[in-house]
């Protein structure tokens, strides 16, 4: 338990008192730690103070310090004017973050020593902690004085002033040091802050053109000037130094970046982009002001497109440098994108994730652009990859599955969507697109009771998708199945999408199917009329021609339907035969 520190004096005190009357604090200690004395104080005593001294640094180097300050108290209880004891006490609670107490024995220590330079030390710490810059000062003056030639304790006492705002007695004391070190950068910079807190601006400035003078090749001190200038909006006299030091070093970062700032805040975007190419040359230049810069010019380039060349540039060299930031990989990702170059885009963002992005809308944009370029096995496999990390966002199984599906793997695409579909909250459009993409795959397996129900629950969700109703529709009529529920639902279709001819030819041939054969051969013309060439459409025109007992006309468009790319064994004998066969 801690012992009250005003109770442990007073007893030593009454102790004390007990033998020679109370013993005042400017009396000399009656324990030496290396002797014995005379005195106030039995050998026993002393005898006894030393041994808790020395216990009390060994718990201290075993860092018990709550059993140190303990056995310390009982030092300071036999001989509470032992200077040391004092200190150590302060350490101690130093230790035990108790920092007025620490205080407390610091300032005991100094009254019953004040040469002691390890107790002013100690002192002036705990002032700065405590906040007492008066305290602080006093102390470093009293360091000072016990050491002149100590170059520290000059500095610190100038830092000391300083707290105060007694800036002309800090800057007397550094001119006192320059005098005897000579210019020096560190006594310049302290004097040029000092002058702009005094609001001499001038001043400051002399400082730093002082250390240019003495160090002509030292670049950082122009920078510094320049600095100086344009923090006090002294822009021309900023943009000057700044020119000077290009022409001494072309490459100097600091110099490009405040041009390329210079000539961006006067929207002289292509003079920006041209310094900053010099900035970002340099392998050492910072990664996240890069960054910062590439992000904020983006903008600028999705506005103008005359910026995505030099955009382009700077991105380049950031990679160049930086091989392993996948951030510039993505923003790299995204300028392609708007360049419309998708490719590039895609491996961009492919490169992002190889270096461990786990950012879903990456691994979303990137299974996107990966079935639009018919990636389809790089989107399997990353799509896994992207469903192990954000295993419940539905997305990742959609696209994944179309990848499975376009590459023929129906049955694993199948799989992938029934587990997306878990995934899918309070979104009607995905939710219809899922159950869409099944009845799709469930069609081209065989699976038709699977493929209806799952277009049924898909037009449920959304009523007037296009796709659905055309699909759903067409299945129907190739298998000859609810014709006339196949007939409303593609005249649906037409109403929503009237021009497109893959929608056209459907309806034409459900009527063809239903035996209306004179309507279907005016939608499926329509179809034909509206550019199409596909090899399907040409041959259902073929075999409704031949219906309406146009063959000749019938022959020349199944043999159009070969030449545009369809080889079906029936197709290969209408077209040889001349003759409809179903």
């Amino acid at each position: 338990m801690k012992i009250n520190v005003g109770i442990a004096v007073i007893t030593a005190l009454i102790t004390l008192g007990s033998c020679s009357g109370v013993k005042k604090l400017s009396e000399p200690s009656a324990t030496q730690l290396n002797a014995y004395t005379e005195g106030t104080l039995s050998y026993k005593s002393q005898f006894r103070f030393k041994y808790l001294f020395f216990e009390s640094q060994r718990l201290k180097a075993l860092e018990e310090f709550e059993k140190a300050s303990s056995i310390m108290e009982q030092c300071l209880a036999i001989d509470p004017l032992n200077a040391d004891a004092q200190y150590e006490m302060a350490q101690l609670y130093v230790r035990t973050e108790h920092i007025e107490d620490a205080l407390f024995h610091a300032q005991q220590s100094k009254n019953l020593n004040p040469n002691n330079i390890w107790t002013l030390q100690l002192l002036s710490q705990l002032y700065q902690i405590t906040g007492d810059f008066e305290g602080e000062l006093e102390t470093y003056k009293d360091l000072a004085t016990l050491d002149p030639s100590n170059i520290e304790y000059q500095f610190l006492l100038g830092a000391a002033y300083s707290e105060i705002k007694n800036y002309k007695k800090a800057l007397q004391i550094y001119d006192d040091l320059e005098a005897k070190m000579g210019i020096n950068e560190d006594l310049s910079v302290m004097k040029e802050h000092l002058y702009i807190m005094m609001g001499e601006l001038d001043l400051a400035a002399k400082e730093l053109k002082k250390l240019i003078d003495t160090f002509p090749d030292e670049i950082n001190f122009r920078g510094m000037l320049a600095e100086l200038y344009q923090a006090n909006d002294l822009n021309e006299k900023a943009i000057k130094i700044y020119k000077e030091i290009l022409s001494l070093d072309p490459k100097e970062s600091r110099a490009n970046m405040a041009l390329a700032e210079h000539f961006r805040l006067k929207k002289d975007y292509l003079k920006a982009f041209e310094y900053l190419n010099f900035s970002f040359d340099n392998p050492n230049f910072d990664i996240d002001v890069m960054f910062q810069i590439l992000s904020s010019y983006f903008q600028l380039a999705l506005e103008d497109e005359k910026y995505l060349n030099p955009l382009e540039s700077l991105l380049n060299k950031a990679i160049a440098n930086h091989p392993q930031q996948s951030g510039f990989h993505i923003l790299s990702g995204d300028l392609h994108f708007q360049k419309n170059e998708r490719r590039k885009s895609f491996d961009a963002y492919g490169k992002s994730l190889n270096l461990g992005l786990s950012d879903f809308l990456i691994w979303n944009r990137y299974l996107i652009l990966g079935i639009e370029l018919q990636e389809y096995e790089n989107v399997y496999h990353k799509g896994l990859r992207s469903i192990e990390l954000h295993p419940i966002q539905p997305t990742l199984y959609l696209f994944t599955g179309f990848a499975c599906s376009f590459n023929n793997e129906k049955e694993k695409a199948i799989d992938l969507w029934n587990k997306g579909l878990n995934y899918v909250v309070n979104n009607r459009p995905l939710k219809a697109e899922f159950y869409n993409s099944l009845g799709d795959a469930y069609h081209s397996l065989g699976d038709h009771n699977s493929s209806d129900a799952s277009y049924e629950k898909s037009l449920a969700l959304i009523p007037e998708n296009p796709i659905v109703l055309n699909n759903y529709s067409y299945y129907l009529s190739l298998r000859s199945k609810d014709l006339e529920k196949a007939e409303r639902l593609s005249k649906q279709c037409l109403e929503l999408s009237p021009n497109e001819p893959t929608y056209q030819d459907t309806y034409g041939w459900i009527l063809y199917k239903l035996g209306r054969f004179v309507e279907a051969e005016d939608w499926i013309k329509k179809a034909i009329n509206g550019g199409s060439n596909n090899a399907e459409i040409l041959e259902h025109y073929g075999d409704v021609l031949f219906q309406i007992d146009r063959k000749a006309e019938a022959l020349k468009y199944w043999k159009k339907a070969k030449q545009a790319g369809s080889s079906s064994e029936l197709l290969n004998k209408k077209a040889r035969e001349g003759i409809l066969y179903e």
